[in-house]
């Protein structure tokens, strides 16, 4: 809901067509915002229009060939297949629906902060499965249709094929902060990818004279204010303490222009040879 990342892409000037999807309406302005039975709203606010969108429902949606707001593609896949003597819908493997999916799968029930309450969530071990449901949404987002996939994490059990070979994927491709990218904050967030590089900082923590942490646990609280003499948790709850999640979950905008401006010239590149 935030649209960094699908900002940042736009300002890269490459992609025609980006997209954020999420249960909330975006933030800042958009083209259009698309609903589930695939009715917009144009935002007449916006100065100019740049081939942005947002998708207010399940990002799952997105996935699905046969759903309104992928009409477009549906139309251009059947004049494909009548071109090629093809016929009805794509079988599997399908082709992919998106060039390039960085999914940020709800980490409620799967981040390490939240550890101490693994065991009520975790159905093996008698809790109510709440870990197992966020695991099947994370899959999905891995298995998302996409050419280039990228998913990203805090560390938690997703990661931990050692200690939680029940529930977790694999170890991530990379680790990263947002500092490595400009952005004064502590908050390790795990890659895991699907033919895309990894990421290279452009920053070093000397570059700040000062770092927050965006965490619970680990005594985050406490480490700020011996750091810095300042707390953080005071610009996270400025709208109470239910706004906290909101702001932890955000994608620090370094953190997404690097993700865009790195991948896109990636992906560029990749086009480019393709078509040599």
């Amino acid at each position: 809901m935030s649209g960094e990342v699908r900002d940042a892409l736009a300002e890269t000037g490459y992609w025609d067509e980006m997209w954020s999807s999420d249960i909330l309406t975006t933030e800042k302005p958009v083209d259009a915002t698309v609903f589930p039975d695939g009715s917009l709203v144009y935002d007449t606010t916006s100065p100019v229009r740049n081939g942005t969108f947002h998708y207010c429902g399940d990002v799952l949606d997105l996935f699905r060939w046969d759903h309104p707001v992928n009409g477009k593609r549906r139309q251009e896949w059947d004049e494909h297949s009548r071109t090629h003597g093809w016929a009805g819908m794509p079988t599997a493997p399908f082709p992919p629906l998106w060039d390039l999916i960085i999914g940020h799968p709800p980490c409620d029930h799967l981040s390490q902060a939240g550890a101490v309450y693994w065991k009520h969530k975790d159905a093996t071990r008698g809790g109510d499965g709440r870990m197992q449901q966020g695991a099947a949404f994370f899959m999905r987002m891995v298995k998302a249709p996409g050419k280039y996939v990228a998913v990203e994490n805090p560390r938690g059990v997703m990661g931990l094929p050692g200690t939680q070979p029940h529930v977790a994927y694999r170890r991530p491709d990379q680790i990263v902060q947002p500092w490595m990218f400009g952005d004064p904050l502590v908050k390790e967030t795990c890659l895991w990818t699907r033919g895309l590089p990894l990421l290279v900082a452009t920053h070093s923590k000397e570059d700040y004279p000062e770092l927050f942490r965006v965490a619970t646990g680990g005594g985050s609280h406490r480490t700020d204010w011996k750091r810095t003499g300042k707390s953080n948790n005071a610009w996270e709850d400025r709208k109470g303490r239910a706004f906290r999640k909101i702001e932890r979950s955000r994608t620090p905008p370094g953190f997404a222009r690097a993700m865009a401006s790195q991948w896109t010239a990636f992906i560029r590149e990749q086009e480019r040879q393709e078509a040599a």
